[in-house]
Parts: C-alpha cells; structure tokens; sequence
C-alpha cells in the first residue's frame, strides 16, 4: 500500500489503464480465437439484456462507494480546517489569562502546529500517527485548567480557551480516525469481480470489424480502471499525493508569527 501511494497518481492511473487494456483486449484476442467456430454475432441481442444488467448494478456499486470516499476526503479537510482553526481560537483567547500560562499555552499551540507539519502528515502519508501532538495538547489543557481564576476576566480567558481546546482535540480524534478509514479488502475484491465479469462479458459479443470491438472492450477497460484508481487515490485522505496537505497547519503558523512580530504587544507570548 506504501508503495502504491509513492507513485505519482498520474503514473499509477496510465499503468492501470495499461494494464486494464492488455487484460481486456487480450482475453478477447484469446476467447474468440479459441472458439472461432462460435458464431459470437447470434448472442449480441441476448448479451445485451444481461450485460445492461450487469453493468448497471456494477455502476451503482462503483458509483456508490466512490460518492461516499468523496464525501470521507470532504469531511476530513473540513476537519482538518476546523481543528486548525481551533488551535488558532485557543492561541488569541489564551490573551486573558496570566502571563506565565498564557505563554506556555501559546507555546504548546505554536509546538502543535509545528509537530503537525514535521511529524503528523509525513507520519500520515505512511499510514502510521505520532503521539507527540497528543501529549501537546494534554499539556495545554492542563495548563489552562489547573490554575485558579482571580478575576472575571481570567475566568472567561480560561473557559473560552479550553473550550477551544476541547474542540482541537475532538477534531484530532476524527482527523485520526478518517486518516485509517479506507475501502475494505473485501469491497475491493468485489469490485474486482464485477469488473472482470462486465469486461468478460464484452469477449462474448461479435462484430464484424475486429478493430472497432477491440476498440469497444478497451473503453469499457478504461472507465472501469480510471474509476478504481480514483477511488484508490480518494479512499485515505492524507496517504495521496493528491490528498489533504498541511497547508491550514501552515497558515496557522504564519499567522501566530505575524502576531508575534507585529505592531500588537499584547499577542506576544
């Protein structure tokens, strides 16, 4: 699976449309060469009815599950916009809280962001996670939480804070588990039936130009890789070249720089 995300997603779409041809057209080359004495032409009209069948059933679970890995990668880089998003809240609500916590909360904020982009996605693209980003976050809520208010407006600082903290680490744990929810074997294996069964079917129908049969089979050989390897690209988010990137996390960091560098004295940690 490493392997198979390391290739480019253009480079893997052209070898399995390659592949999906060769498999296509040569198993019509072989079946109708075999069985030459079969008049293949006679069961056009009746292989029409079945394969309308067939295709459609296949093209609804194909449809299907690739619609709900759409939905998976949406709802991930939505997750991923919200839990950075929640650690930039946590960053500017952490301004009314004393100093010596308000600045290691900051820091603990800045140290996550960084962990996400040196350690969180390149872990990710590997299909493994790191922790450090948890005991990150364990140790800025524990800061915001463990001291006791002296006025109204540390109390409203520290609820509004851990709120926002509270909301980053509800966010992990979806980012988490979308980044290990993919197709199972299983489905994939079911989907490899139906297409060989839709691709065996067009061997079983004749034409008089052998060409533009070939040239039939290897469309429907085309669409059907093409799909596959796009719902192969979108079914883990974060292992794709083409999937989420850490670009919020990024921003996030710029942001709390430009904060820290600014005109506003009071966003400096």
């Amino acid at each position: 699976m490493t392997f198979l995300y390391s290739i480019p997603p253009g480079v893997l779409l052209l070898v399995a449309i390659v592949i999906a041809i060769a498999i296509a057209a040569g198993g019509q080359v072989y079946v109708h060469r075999h069985f030459s004495e079969h008049d293949f032409v006679q069961h056009n009209e009746v292989g029409g009815f079945i394969i309308a069948v067939v295709g459609t059933l296949y093209a609804v679970l194909l449809g299907f599950l690739t619609v709900a890995a759409w939905q998976h990668f949406a709802e991930a880089r939505e997750s991923v916009a919200l839990e950075s998003a929640a650690a930039g809240d946590a960053w500017h609500t952490a301004l009314g809280l004393p100093a010596t916590v308000r600045s290691r909360v900051r820091a603990d904020v800045l140290k996550y962001a960084n962990v996400m982009v040196d350690r969180d996605w390149p872990d990710m693209r590997r299909g493994r996670l790191s922790t450090i980003a948890d005991i990150i976050v364990m140790d800025a809520i524990g800061t915001a939480g463990d001291f006791v208010p002296a006025n109204p407006r540390e109390t409203n600082a520290q609820a509004a804070t851990l709120q926002q903290l509270g909301v980053l680490h509800d966010y992990r744990q979806r980012r988490i588990f979308s980044a290990a929810s993919g197709v199972s074997w299983f489905e994939w294996l079911v989907l490899f039936i139906g297409a060989i069964c839709v691709i065996a079917f067009c061997w079983l129908f004749g034409s008089k130009n052998v060409r533009a049969h070939l040239l039939m089979t290897s469309a429907v050989a085309i669409i059907i890789a093409s799909m596959l390897a796009l719902l192969f690209e979108l079914q883990y988010p974060f292992r794709s070249p083409i999937g989420i990137g850490p670009d919020a996390w990024q921003g996030i960091i710029g942001h709390i720089h430009l904060m820290q560098t600014g005109s506003q004295t009071n966003m400096r940690m």
